[in-house]
């Protein structure tokens, strides 16, 4: 059940990634750097996905949901893992990472829109489309954010068949080199820095088969 689960969540966290590489990967890059705002990000990623065609956009947005689906399945390999002693903390990273990961799904959907409607004509509407946009991260983060956090903290206590040191490639920690990657050169930084949310579970996902299987 818990090597099921894993490999479900890997699959979810790969599939997003895909869905991120569909909706705005462009050998150009991004026209923003590191230091831009939200908004600026935003009008990059737009400015992208008007240009790329109309099925491939539907299709990054539609994967959002389905990846979404998946890594929920994923996640409950928190509890699968965790002692019975910090189970309630275990079900509790579980259903607040889940949370978080259904509004990325809806994220990626609503993206799809952005870059349907991305002619200048339609720049006022997509302009208020952007606020609104813009907020749906709080949700994502708040929810994963706080999941992550409670991972890294069962895992770091002993709490998960997880060795200690595992909580250093856990999601939470492993996003912290945000900043990090969104620097690396034009290129590899819209592939690494633009699917980051998603390769950081990657990397866990697949750091995990290896702890388990050793």
């Amino acid at each position: 059940m818990l090597l099921t689960a894993i490999w479900v969540g890997l699959a979810g966290a790969l599939l997003m990634f895909a869905g991120d590489m569909l909706l705005y990967y462009t050998p150009e890059d991004f026209a923003c750097g590191p230091k831009s705002s939200a908004k600026e990000k935003i009008n990059a990623i737009i400015d992208v996905m008007k240009g790329l065609p109309a099925g491939r956009v539907m299709a990054g947005g539609m994967i959002g949901p389905v990846a979404a689906f998946l890594y929920c399945v994923g996640f409950y390999h928190i509890a699968l893992m965790t002692n019975d002693q910090a189970h309630t903390l275990a079900m509790a990273a579980f259903l607040l990472s889940c949370f978080g990961i259904i509004t990325g799904g809806a994220y990626h959907s609503h993206c799809a829109y952005l870059g349907l409607l991305g002619d200048d004509q339609y720049r006022n509407a997509l302009n208020t489309a952007s606020k609104y946009f813009q907020k749906l991260p709080l949700i994502l983060y708040a929810g994963e954010g706080i999941g992550f956090v409670l991972l890294a903290f069962l895992i770091v206590t002993g709490n998960t068949v997880l060795p200690r040191w595992m909580f250093l490639l856990s999601p939470g920690m492993l996003f912290l080199l945000k900043p990090v990657v969104g620097r690396l050169p034009k290129g590899i930084r819209i592939i690494v820095s633009g699917g980051w949310t998603n390769l950081i579970s990657v990397i866990y996902y697949v750091a995990v088969l290896i702890a388990i299987s050793a």
